[in-house]
């Protein structure tokens, strides 16, 4: 009988590799069980959890971007490891988080980078000030010379789209 490699996730690598990113452009990110500030950390405790219970979300890296005009942006970041974990779309190509009777769809919110990045992004539009916030995901592979490959995609959600989000923007860099 052959023996069969099981793919093994990358996360830690992107994990890695995005966050001394972030480190490089001089931004204070903070990681899963740091503390960003107090709003944000009551709504994400707050809204409901990846799996469906009582708080308790954990980006696995978050931050708030400053701009030019003193506004301030929360940016959440979720990683995955495996190459077809980046994001779920439903069949009219939006972020497949919602089930037909409008309930969290929590497979895909638990199992894809952008669905949970976007779930987290729902709780701080539902429960602070924040009316912007960027959403992205992150998941990669090694190629077949055992380098690693990123895959990103990201989002602006706002209380006015909300979830709604159907236009996918894939990018190689962050762009700040």
């Amino acid at each position: 009988m052959a023996n069969k490699s099981k793919v093994q996730s990358v996360e830690p690598d992107i994990a890695d590799l995005v966050n001394g990113w972030l480190k490089s452009y001089g931004l204070d990110y903070k990681l899963e069980q740091a503390s960003l500030n107090s709003e944000i950390d009551k709504a994400l405790d707050e809204y409901h959890s990846k799996s469906g219970g009582k708080g308790g979300n954990r980006p696995d890296a978050k931050l708030l971007l400053k701009d030019k005009y003193g506004t301030f942006y929360p940016v959440l970041i979720e990683y995955k490891g495996y190459k077809d974990k980046l994001v779920k779309l439903d069949t009219d190509g939006i972020v497949d988080n919602k089930k037909d009777k409008n309930e969290p769809n929590y497979t895909n919110i638990k199992s894809y980078a952008v669905n949970g990045a976007i779930h987290y992004a729902n709780a701080i539009l539902h429960y602070t000030s924040y009316t912007r916030i960027i959403a992205i995901g992150v998941t990669g592979y090694k190629d077949e010379n055992f380098s690693t490959r990123l895959v990103f995609i990201m989002f602006q959600l706002t209380k006015i789209i909300l979830a709604l989000v159907k236009e996918l923007k894939i990018i190689q860099t962050f762009p700040f």
